[in-house]
Parts: C-alpha cells; sequence; structure tokens
C-alpha cells in the first residue's frame, strides 16, 4: 500500500488541477455573452430574412417600426438594414466592452455566418 500512496496524492493533485483548470477556462466574461447573444440573433435574422423573401419575393427591415420586428434586444444597438433585389445587408454597432469604441457585426444574404468587420 506504501507504493501506491504517491501515485495516489499525484493522481488527487492531476484531478484538482484539471478541474480548476476547466472551471477556470470555462468562464464567460459579460462582454463575451453579449457578443454571443448579438450574433446568435443576427443568425436568427437571418433565417427570417430568408423565409420572408421566399414567402413574399422580398426582404422585410427588422428595423422599420411598421413591419420590424420589437425585440428589446435590438434597441440596445445601433443598425443599419440595406437591401437590393434579392440581396440584403444587415449591420449593427456596438460598444460591448462600454471603451467608447465600437465593434462591427454584419450578416448578408449570402449565409447565417456572422462576420466581425471591426473589433470591438
Amino acid at each position: 500500500m506504501n507504493r501506491m500512496h504517491p501515485y495516489l496524492e499525484l493522481a488527487a493533485l492531476v484531478l484538482a488541477l484539471v478541474f480548476l483548470g476547466a472551471f477556470h477556462f470555462s468562464q464567460v466574461t459579460l462582454e463575451q455573452q453579449q457578443e454571443i447573444e448579438l450574433e446568435a440573433g443576427l443568425e436568427q435574422l437571418y433565417l427570417m430574412e430568408k423565409v420572408h423573401f421566399e414567402q413574399h419575393g422580398r426582404y422585410f427591415d427588422p428595423t422599420d417600426p411598421q413591419e420590424g420586428l420589437e425585440w428589446q434586444w435590438m434597441e440596445s444597438y445601433d443598425w443599419d438594414f440595406r437591401t437590393s433585389g434579392e440581396r440584403f445587408w444587415l449591420v449593427v454597432r456596438a460598444d460591448l466592452n462600454g471603451d467608447g469604441q465600437f465593434g462591427v457585426w454584419g450578416v448578408d444574404d449570402r449565409g447565417p455566418q456572422v462576420q466581425r468587420l471591426m473589433q470591438d
């Protein structure tokens, strides 16, 4: 049993370090959380635009109070929506970390992948 004692201590130490490392590196900052939510919202808007285009032959302006969406999270950001025939481009500006400099994200008709156009 004495020969296994150091191995058990080593295994316990490794297990504790793995647990602490996983805890430390799995934490998401508020800025990262807001960016994830923003990108998920842009992906949802992309899908809604595509469905609307298939049903009505045109894209809708999500920023227009008459036909757009009343999503509360959208009010926190500066939006720009442009359309031309079968194309659309949706860009959002936001200062997620509160440093006064705005980051810019966009999505267009080519796919749901959000592009970061300017670092926040």
